[in-house]
């Protein structure tokens, strides 16, 4: 069977749907960050040797067929003086990272290309460049302009990066909010933000999940009228068809950011798809659990064979 590495984390639930849902037809090896130590890595001039201390898995880089490239979070270092935990974690990822970028022959997706195609403004750029309808936008770190952007219509504020936090109860996410003009935007100057002119999402909201050539395009029609991400959200799926202006436009998007795998969201508004953004690393379980949709299939596929 073909061996499929995964750099991820113990908690990653997708990939234990993963793992069990192909374990007759893939070899799955798998780096979960967070127990770092049990892992042993050498680095040699022609070849990365990995091994599993406690499952026993050991394989060298030019050996591995695909990689899956998901979600990594650092071990538990509140052991070690604080004073040198950021480099620790800094030479970790390093390590993680350059194991990424230097094994399976197919990969979704490479660290260097993540980390270009989650930046928001290489995407508002690129997509406007290609067409895409946008709403109106502003990234900035400027009171005074994100002030007047948003007293000229109700505006959302969003994270430009992960918007992950964490807090005295755990990990905490930061969603899409509507911005109340009345309250000031404080720390703006060192804290830029991503703040879009809000949109009506009457018509619907998409998910566009695409894998190589393959589409899967999901409607929501959900309860919360600003993030249908939220907690409580009461969401309806439906798999529906795109217009092929749309998708030849998504094409045209991931191949500009070297992208094989990418979550679309969209507006429908009217007759026009309003595109907000592409994840790249999005998630998709609970879209196959629900329409019983083969987006594992699809990404087993590609990490198999490619494109």
């Amino acid at each position: 069977m073909p061996p499929v590495l995964i750099i991820t984390q113990s908690k990653d639930l997708t990939v234990d749907y993963l793992v069990n849902q192909y374990k007759e037809s893939v070899t799955w090896l798998r780096i979960d960050v967070d127990r770092f130590g049990r892992y042993c890595f050498e680095v040699r001039n022609n070849y990365i040797q990995i091994s599993d201390s406690v499952s026993g898995w050991e394989i060298k880089n030019n050996e591995v067929q695909g990689l899956l490239y998901r979600k990594p979070a650092f071990p538990e270092l509140s052991a070690y003086n604080p004073y040198y935990i950021p480099m620790m974690q800094k030479e970790i990822l390093s390590l993680i990272d350059g194991v990424a970028e230097s094994s399976g022959q197919n990969c979704l997706t490479r660290p260097s290309i993540l980390r270009r195609a989650e930046n928001k403004v290489v995407q508002m750029n690129f997509a406007t460049s290609i067409g895409f309808k946008l709403p109106q936008s502003l990234i900035t770190n400027v009171a005074e302009s994100a002030d007047k952007f948003i007293a000229s219509n109700p505006s959302v504020v969003k994270p430009l990066s992960t918007g992950r936090i964490r807090t005295i109860e755990g990990w905490e996410t930061i969603q899409t909010n509507m911005v109340v003009s009345s309250e000031p935007i404080d720390n703006l100057d060192v804290s830029p933000a991503y703040f879009q002119h809000y949109v009506d999402k009457v018509d619907g909201e998409y998910r566009v999940t695409i894998i190589g050539e393959f589409v899967f395009a999901v409607r929501i029609e959900s309860s919360n009228m600003v993030d249908w991400r939220r907690k409580g959200a009461r969401n309806n799926y439906q798999l529906v068809e795109l217009p092929q202006q749309v998708l030849d436009q998504c094409f045209k998007l991931m191949k500009q950011l070297d992208l094989a795998y990418g979550a679309f969201d969209f507006i429908k508004v009217g007759q026009e798809y309003c595109f907000l953004e592409v994840n790249p690393n999005g998630q998709w379980l609970w879209l196959e659990q629900l329409l019983n949709i083969p987006i594992s299939q699809k990404i087993v596929d590609y990490l198999i064979k490619g494109s």
